[in-house]
């Protein structure tokens, strides 16, 4: 059994509740999840047969026969404030607790029970390091939300595309870093999942108010005005949830966005996808 423990902290409001739906409380499902999520979005180039055994080799599966998780979590605050944060930045009202970023941290301890060719403790540890760059936990993750760094081991956070490189190559060749961004040879064929396409860091802001409230701001014009595309192309809750495929995150600095564009595949109206929006959303927010 190989352990790894992480330290980390907030970088923007993460907005998690505990079993009374409004304390916040940050549980080991939350981080196995984004593990598990984009373990999968590393490996589009898998055909469908090998993605789902792997997946659920490393952690778990319900089919008989597929054995528990090899991941063990475990989650341990070590300092927290919460308060009120802003869900949408742009509307004052939609308000909820939150942990406060920069005065929460927290260890993450991970167990990898069993290695295998395809995942060892070196690519569970990037894995986790991938998440803590390009990922968020809990509501409004897509957004902004619940962004946050590796303070220990120290050094290992990336802030540059060829440090998120290093990481991401372990887990496909299909990766390709241009100096501009960072994008997938691969032509997935996975179109029910959420596979990798393209990797972009933004233009950084004066603090962590301003960058949160201009994807905010960018979301809500765009959608006013290209509502039937932009629920096809970025994402929509009205009429069956379509989780956005464009996944904006923070970095380590809190003032600069890095987004990642996921394979887009809408649950209905596909009609209506315009890689031309998504293109014109990414820029507005990462200029």
């Amino acid at each position: 059994m190989k352990t790894i423990t992480f330290t980390c902290e907030t970088i923007t409001p993460m907005f998690l509740s505990g079993a009374d739906g409004q304390t916040p409380e940050l549980r080991p499902p939350s981080i196995k999840g984004a593990l598990r999520f984009w373990w999968r979005a590393m490996n589009g180039h898998l055909d469908l047969k090998t993605l789902k055994e792997r997946e659920a080799a490393i952690f778990g599966g319900t089919d008989s026969g597929q054995g528990r998780s090899k991941v063990v979590v475990r989650v341990k605050e070590l300092s927290s404030k919460t308060g009120i944060g802003l869900l949408v930045p742009h509307k004052p009202f939609m308000k909820q607790m939150a942990f406060v970023p920069k005065e929460t941290t927290f260890e993450v301890t991970l167990k990898l029970m069993q290695e295998f060719s395809y995942f060892s403790l070196e690519h569970l540890e990037s894995l986790f390091v991938l998440v803590a760059t390009l990922g968020d936990i809990g509501k409004r993750s897509r957004r902004g939300m619940g962004s946050f760094s590796i303070t220990k081991p120290e050094d290992i956070q990336p802030t540059t595309l060829e440090e998120i490189f290093i990481h991401l190559k372990k887990f496909s060749s299909h990766f390709v870093n241009d100096g501009n961004k960072i994008y997938s040879t691969f032509s997935s064929r996975l179109e029910q999942y959420a596979s990798i396409r393209q990797i972009q860091i933004g233009e950084g802001g004066t603090s962590i108010k301003q960058v949160l409230r201009k994807i905010s701001d960018t979301t809500h014009d765009f959608h006013q005005k290209e509502t039937w595309k932009y629920d096809a192309s970025i994402g929509t809750a009205r009429g069956g949830r379509f989780a956005s495929p464009i996944y904006v995150s923070v970095l380590k600095s809190g003032t600069c966005p890095i987004i990642t564009t996921l394979n887009t595949a809408p649950n209905k109206n596909k009609e209506n996808v315009s890689s031309l929006l998504q293109e014109n959303f990414k820029d507005a927010i990462l200029e």
